[in-house]
């Protein structure tokens, strides 16, 4: 059977020297690059989104509150999604400068850290941080084409999750996109399973969109086999 690779996604309104890089190495690589407008995200591997962010960028919208609501609505929208940050801390330091702001490399540095940190515990995103664009590029490239490798091209072999000592962290581990971190969460807000049966109870779980509540709530209540689809929301006309 022929394994043909989704198209790589680019938002049509995305643009720059990523932007460049990520189009010319994925054509190199022999993957299919489309243009067109995306509702959340800047590029869409498949069924994964991925965003990506400058040092610079990265702060203005962490400060603004904009990030927040654009990780929100990726884990509404998507089942997997991913952040790349790219970007010199030299090269910021020394342009706050210019702008009469007084910023040290530790401070920058540590800002950095725990927003990515944060990022990662509240929304189960994976984030990929490197000081160099190409290096951006070639992470996006790769991951598209390891998103959609066949196991058996690379050897990898799917494995049980380990159990922890606790059961119901194990069973909610086996629900797509919930990870250690937010079943520790789901358990601290709710209290136990059966809690979790209710939206309303779920809405207190930070860090937990729409479409993953909903996931939950449909594994813990329904009486038939549960199936996950791939589906993305789109604008109208898209």
């Amino acid at each position: 059977m022929v394994f043909i690779k989704p198209d790589l996604i680019i938002d049509s309104n995305e643009r720059g020297t990523l932007c460049d890089s990520i189009e010319r190495r994925a054509k190199k690589e022999g993957l299919n690059v489309v243009r067109q407008p995306l509702v959340v995200g800047d590029y869409l591997l498949g069924a994964a989104c991925v965003e990506a962010k400058s040092v610079t960028d990265l702060f203005q919208s962490s400060h603004s509150g904009h990030l927040w609501r654009q990780l929100d609505n990726m884990d509404a929208n998507y089942e997997r999604f991913f952040l790349v940050v790219h970007g010199s801390i030299a090269k910021y330091v020394a342009f706050a400068k210019t702008q009469n702001r007084r910023l040290t490399h530790s401070r920058v540095q540590n800002e950095l850290t725990g927003t990515i940190a944060r990022i990662m515990a509240d929304f189960d995103c994976q984030v990929f941080f490197t000081p160099n664009v190409s290096e951006a590029a070639m992470f996006v490239t790769k991951l598209h084409n390891k998103l959609h490798k066949p196991a058996s091209k690379h050897g990898a072999q799917a494995i049980r999750r380990v159990s922890t000592n606790d059961v119901r962290v194990d069973m909610l581990l086996s629900i797509p996109g919930v990870g250690a971190e937010l079943a520790e969460r789901l358990l601290d807000k709710c209290g136990n399973l059966e809690e979790m049966c209710f939206p309303d109870s779920l809405k207190q779980v930070k860090g937990l969109g729409d479409k993953r509540r909903q996931l939950i709530v449909e594994v813990l209540t329904s009486e038939s086999p549960v199936h996950i689809q791939r589906t993305v929301r789109r604008k109208r006309g898209s």
